[in-house]
């Protein structure tokens, strides 16, 4: 499956050297692809209702919800965005009620990648 390039700091859509739309490649679209999943909300994804991580019915808003299980739906988000990522490992940090943090991924090629939320 191909990947629309995004803008790391704007999420924006950008052309390439011919004017087309530019796609991912590589470690940037595996990156990219887990970014999307992480943020994905459950039933927000149309075609398949079972993507997501259940912000609403479980993780925002909700008084002394275990950042361990949070760090959890994040990897599981992330090893399911494709087959070649073998772990995912997400660091987490809470202060106050903002919680911040990466997640480092490792594909079969050995290669590794880390986004940040």
């Amino acid at each position: 499956m191909r990947t629309l390039f995004l803008l790391p700091d704007t999420w924006d859509l950008e052309l390439d050297s011919s004017g087309n739309i530019a796609v991912a490649s590589d470690i940037y679209q595996q990156s990219q692809d887990v970014a999307s999943a992480c943020r994905t909300f459950l039933r927000d994804v149309y075609y398949d209702q079972q993507l997501g991580i259940p912000y609403f019915e479980s993780v925002l808003g909700q008084f002394g919800f275990p950042l361990s299980l949070y760090k959890m739906h994040l990897e599981d988000a992330a090893k399911s965005v494709d087959a070649r990522i073998v772990s995912a490992s997400a660091q987490l940090k809470l202060t106050g009620r903002v919680a911040s943090g990466s997640i480092l991924f490792t594909n079969d090629e050995n290669q590794t990648g880390q986004i940040n939320l």
